[in-house]
């Protein structure tokens, strides 16, 4: 019926398409499982298959290629077409597609009844494309593409989870979201024609066109009545508020169950296969929700930061549950030297970590601070970390807190901070400031060089370090140098005095 030249504008033909995930399953756990030869299951025979599977539900604009898309599970059953074709014709926030088509196109494998005369009761013709080039298929190989590496990124792998807080990476990858003149979504709003935009009914006006029909035979999606659903979710983003409140209801702690737990984390981090170190990290979690180091581990793991964030808050309120308040009112100021503590000390590094990382700087710094409150002696350094961020963010009054209690240490790390903090308020170069400086750079003459850029950070960091060592410089570099860089005159300084000495 139509052809590539015949399409001039936005919203004329959507596409529709349902079809079944080639490489992934999901398991009883419900996270993703990937299996490298492709499966023998479609749409049309999914109904037979015992396994659950992923299925996508994706609707396309065939002028622009912009698109909107659902990942689904098969278990326990499909959701509905007519319950996704309202979402994703309902203009919403975040969305890049909204509005009725002209035609619709239903590959005969989706289509019944049912689901026809209830788009023809809308005002939608539909027709049958003649292939899967015609019917937009190009789409659902780059969406599993991209969740291929989607999924090496993230570690909660549930399909909720990924349509809930993930989708947004594919669609800026595949509508070319960042590329200017490319972005499809932008192609799509620059040729929709004045006043096209056809209104969509309430839900209640939609599904009513759905529901005087005869149910379709067994073997392709059908229309659940409304009464089925809830709103305008579906079935799979209900049980995943379900699950989580009941998340939130915190069982009473088991000793037993939680040594479980924290075994499983010993060999997770002993495994060098990452989907098998991933499982055994969820295992522990449901054995024990208090097992703290698992949230952590699974943080670590995540290269997302909004991930990793909801983790390791999850982390530091199973760590506060676990001790009580009693254990923080009398222990408060020697943790770490309790072995209890040394997994909520863990996650609140990590969370300031993530924290600084986004931008949430302020609250980075409270963290840290609340670290020392808890550990004054510091075994984990943050001490370090919280002078360059402190320099970094300008906050010089704050520093002199710090100072009083660690000033008079002799490490790089603490008398180049030293030194810059001096710089910037006593007004630069002079007798005082230079004295520090030099004291710095006899604790380690490595640092001029990194910090100059004589030498490079390299992108791993060492493991380990020794005092006035190139690997301390390294370090110290890497979380400082941005301090230094915004300290007008501070590198020139630096410089200037690094070749006398």
């Amino acid at each position: 019926m139509f052809t590539k030249w015949e399409l001039t504008h936005s919203n004329q033909l959507h596409q529709l398409l349902v079809t079944v995930s080639k490489h992934f399953l999901i398991p009883k756990d419900g996270n993703l499982k990937y299996q490298e030869k492709p499966l023998d299951i479609n749409i049309t025979n999914l109904h037979k298959s015992r396994k659950g599977h992923l299925v996508y539900f994706v609707l396309r604009d065939a002028f622009s290629g912009t698109f909107v898309f659902e990942i689904v599970s098969s278990s326990p059953s499909l959701p509905s077409l007519a319950d996704f074709l309202f979402r994703a014709w309902r203009k919403d926030t975040g969305k890049y597609l909204w509005g009725l088509p002209d035609y619709l196109s239903i590959p005969r494998s989706i289509a019944s009844p049912q689901l026809i005369n209830g788009l023809e009761k809308l005002g939608v013709p539909c027709f049958h494309p003649s292939s899967g080039f015609t019917s937009g298929v190009g789409v659902l190989r780059n969406i599993e593409d991209n969740l291929t590496f989607l999924t090496g990124r993230i570690v909660d792998h549930r399909p909720e989870n990924i349509n809930r807080h993930h989708k947004h990476k594919i669609y800026e990858y595949i509508l070319h979201l960042l590329h200017g003149d490319s972005n499809k979504f932008k192609v799509w709003q620059a040729n929709l024609p004045a006043g096209h935009l056809v209104q969509v009914p309430d839900r209640e006006e939609f599904m009513s066109c759905f529901q005087d029909t005869e149910q379709p035979v067994a073997g392709v999606i059908w229309v659940k009545k409304d009464s089925d659903m809830e709103g305008d979710k579906t079935s799979l983003e209900i049980e995943s508020r379900k699950a989580e409140k009941k998340s939130e209801e915190w069982p009473p702690v088991s000793e037993e169950r939680l040594e479980q737990a924290d075994a499983l984390i010993c060999e997770a981090e002993e495994t060098t296969n990452r989907d098998k170190s991933l499982n055994l990290a969820r295992k522990a979690l449901k054995l024990s929700p208090y097992c703290v180091d698992a949230y952590n581990f699974l943080a670590q793991e995540s290269r997302d930061t909004r991930e990793q964030l909801e983790l390791y808050e999850r982390a530091i309120q199973a760590g506060k549950l676990l001790l009580g308040e009693t254990f923080f009112q009398e222990n408060k100021g020697h943790f770490w030297g309790l072995i209890e503590t040394r997994p909520y000390m863990r996650a609140i590094h990590g969370y300031a970590e993530t924290l600084w990382e986004v931008g949430r700087r302020a609250e980075a710094i409270s963290n840290y601070w609340e670290m020392l409150r808890l550990n004054p002696n510091d075994n984990q350094g943050i001490r370090y970390v919280l002078a360059s961020c402190i320099l970094e963010e300008g906050r010089d009054d704050e520093m002199l807190r710090l100072m009083a209690r660690h000033g008079d240490e002799v490490t790089g790390f603490m008398a180049y901070s030293k030194a810059l903090w001096t710089f910037r308020t006593t007004g630069g170069s002079n007798d005082r400031s230079d004295a520090v400086l030099k004291e710095a750079i006899n604790t380690n003459d490595h640092v001029p060089a990194y910090l100059l850029g004589l030498k490079f950070v390299p992108y791993r960091l060492p493991d380990y370090y020794s005092w006035g060592s190139d690997e301390e410089a390294i370090i110290y570099a890497a979380g400082a140098e941005k301090a230094w860089e915004k300290t007008p005159g501070a590198l020139e300084w630096l410089a200037h005095n690094s070749i006398k000495a």
